[in-house]
């Protein structure tokens, strides 16, 4: 994936359904303009017998989409650009899907194997992150499928939340349900991080952050049972693993 790709970005992951609020252009994760277009019904005419994958199987070679799927989501899910899922699927934007369409994945040279994920996420530049909130809080670091860790850090509505390091907001908002109120803040390095199930959003999109500068309050926004603040971090787009990151700092 390019470096120029990140010079701006349009947000994702993460995917909405807005009403009269038009996603800036610039802040996703990958080529593109509009990435927050609703999956719509499907047409009358649909084919009879295509398979449904399982839940726990979203991303094999053919993918069907589903009622809140967008693009860039199924990308994010599936560890893979989505210049090269728009492509292998010959879509354009504003990428619209349809309930029950069908989807090549192409895992050939657009995703890494999941064996070799952690590994990759071990040889990236250190990025010098600090501890976005207080270091005394309840955490812990939660592995997907792919064996990459995001953190999860658990505490009262409202506590403060920090920028781990200088960047540029390139998304704030809560377009993506399952994500509540969330932030995703662009480094110089090449790495973005994630901010979501916030209360309170304390920047907007295009500020400039410095390190440890307060962004946001932890909450119960999206689709979780307590207040927490789910932290993620990506490089040139694709996620890795947050916690040999974090580590580190922990004890600082």
């Amino acid at each position: 994936m390019s470096q120029r790709v990140f010079v701006r970005f349009l947000s994702i992951l993460l995917v909405s359904a807005l009403v009269g609020c038009a996603p800036a252009t610039y802040r996703g994760w990958s080529e593109g303009s509009q990435y927050f277009e609703p999956v719509k019904q499907p047409p009358k005419q649909q084919p009879k017998n295509s398979a449904t994958p399982s839940d726990t199987a979203t991303c094999s070679s053919e993918y069907r989409v589903r009622s809140g799927d967008t693009l860039s989501k199924i990308a994010l899910s599936c560890n893979i650009a989505l210049a090269a899922l728009a492509k292998a699927n010959n879509l354009h934007p504003p990428y619209t899907l349809y309930v029950n369409q069908r989807l090549t994945v192409p895992f050939s040279g657009a995703r890494l194997p999941d064996h070799q994920l952690s590994s990759v996420s071990q040889s990236l530049p250190n990025p010098g992150f600090v501890w976005p909130v207080k270091k005394t809080l309840k955490y812990a670091f939660v592995e997907d499928r792919s064996g990459l860790n995001g953190l999860r850090i658990y505490a009262n509505v409202g506590e403060a939340v920090y920028a781990m390091d200088d960047g540029e907001v390139v998304y704030a908002g809560n377009g993506i349900a399952q994500y509540g109120a969330m932030l995703i803040i662009k480094h110089d390095n090449d790495y973005l991080t994630v901010y979501a199930h916030n209360d309170t959003l304390q920047v907007v999109e295009g500020a400039h952050v410095t390190q440890k500068q307060l962004i946001a309050t932890l909450g119960k926004t999206g689709q979780v049972m307590e207040p927490q603040l789910y932290v993620e971090a990506r490089y040139r787009g694709r996620k890795v693993d947050i916690k040999p990151m974090l580590e580190p700092v922990m004890h600082q």
